[in-house]
């Protein structure tokens, strides 16, 4: 009885205020015209009603048309990636009820393209659709159809998910798709026909880290020709989203001349998604402002999502959006630091063992000077200049020693001239 009531509340918010109607349809009552005269649902609502198949994630199917999907709300709670093969575009619709007359989530889908829509976006719209206890009720349709009634393949997935691309299934890549990589290993085969004339394409990496301390994944990407296990051409490391592997361009051209189809591998560390996508025929926009940035030795700058510890200059190329990239200067330097000198004289005995230096903790075995850097993370280097003299021996002009003892409040110390040392060589005055 509860359930009914919840129902007949949904029905009234979602027809609003109830326009006039025509006269009933002549059908038994129980026909779907009579209802739909009813409830003055929408035309869809027949084939909505009863013509929808079972949504199932993921999805993968070939249609034409237009096609009706009922769904539940956890099913709508896990997000959406959806892929779309066709040179038709395809819009999907979430309607609350089959006798809603506006969708309550609509995207549409370009030819050869993949769309997302996160957990967040589509629990904003489910907010808006209903209160949460009410939406539990529901069982939401969605509604696919193409534009001009053109045939394509659909793959849809919960977020964060996509087809697993391998040898024997691989998924076709296109200019500007977007290709979910949560498999730690996908390949997609790339068709001559889609490669550019002009020999210039790029592929992007991309894989957002989830939290503040983790760091962009890289991924292994590698091509090979003719087949999936034909000869390698081409192979490097993408590390981030900003730096994009630009393909050899003979390679390219001599691929599409000979009409051989290229393969694309992507591999990558277990336990995080990353996006590729492939584009032809790049732009490079007006340079981007120069970079100059100076710091201790010791310590790191981070630019364009790489991390330098280094003097460098050179000239990075990054993305700047979509197909687009840009030029930028770089110049690094790292100030060297200023020597704390330091003078000790120790006895042989001492040296023998090894002499541990306090301020560093470095352990030294010979008598001389030495050069030593105190490195910690994120800190500024400290540099020492050591002096290590053997006090063993140490003579006056007149053949008698130098070097005395003298034991002051408890304490010995060692006399050089007019120098004090501890019996460890360190120097108190």
């Amino acid at each position: 009885m509860k359930r009914n009531l919840i129902i007949l509340l949904l029905t009234v918010f979602a027809l609003g205020e109830m326009a006039a109607k025509s006269d009933p349809p002549t059908t038994d009552t129980t026909s779907c015209e009579w209802q739909r005269w009813y409830y003055d649902a929408p035309a869809f609502y027949c084939e909505c009603a009863y013509n929808s198949h079972v949504f199932a994630s993921p999805l993968d199917t070939v249609f034409s048309g237009s096609l009706w999907f009922t769904a539940t709300v956890d099913d709508l709670k896990k997000g959406l990636s959806a892929y779309w093969f066709s040179s038709d575009s395809v819009t999907l619709e979430v309607y609350p009820l089959c006798v809603s007359q506006n969708p309550a989530i609509t995207v549409t889908i370009a030819p050869n393209r993949m769309y997302e829509l996160d957990m967040t976006e589509i629990n904003q719209k489910l907010d808006e659709m209903a209160d949460m206890a009410y939406l539990q009720a529901l069982t939401p349709h969605i509604h696919v159809y193409t534009s001009r009634g053109g045939e394509g393949h659909v793959y849809c997935y919960p977020y964060d998910q996509g087809p697993h691309s391998t040898c024997d299934a691989a998924l076709e890549m296109r200019p500007g798709m977007t290709y979910v990589c949560n498999n730690e290993e996908n390949v997609y085969w790339l068709d001559w026909r889609n490669i550019s004339s002009r020999g210039r394409a790029l592929l992007r990496w991309l894989h957002r880290p989830k939290g503040a301390k983790q760091t962009c994944q890289p991924a292994e990407v590698w091509i090979t020709r003719d087949s999936c296990n034909g000869a390698e051409v081409a192979r490097t490391t993408l590390t981030d989203s900003l730096h994009v592997y630009r393909l050899d361009s003979a390679m390219l051209v001599g691929a599409r001349q000979a009409r051989t189809n290229l393969w694309v591998h992507v591999q990558h560390a277990a336990g995080f998604t990353g996006r590729l996508t492939y584009f032809n025929n790049p732009l490079y926009v007006d340079p981007l402002d120069p970079i100059q940035q100076s710091i201790c030795l010791g310590k790191s700058l981070t630019v364009n999502s790489r991390v330098y510890s280094a003097d460098t200059a050179f000239v990075d190329t990054v993305w700047v959006g979509r197909d687009s990239l840009a030029v930028q200067s770089v110049q690094l330097t790292f100030q060297q630091p200023a020597e704390i000198k330091d003078t000790l004289y120790l006895t042989e005995r001492l040296m023998h063992g090894g002499y541990v230096h306090q301020p560093t903790g470095i352990v030294l075995y010979e008598f001389g000077d030495s050069i030593i850097d105190v490195v910690k993370a994120n800190t500024c280097t400290v540099r020492y200049h050591v002096w290590i003299f053997n006090s063993t021996g140490i003579e006056d002009a007149d053949g008698t020693r130098s070097a005395r003892k003298q034991l002051l409040n408890g304490q010995f110390f060692i006399l050089v001239d007019d120098r004090k040392y501890t019996l460890l060589g360190q120097q108190i005055n």
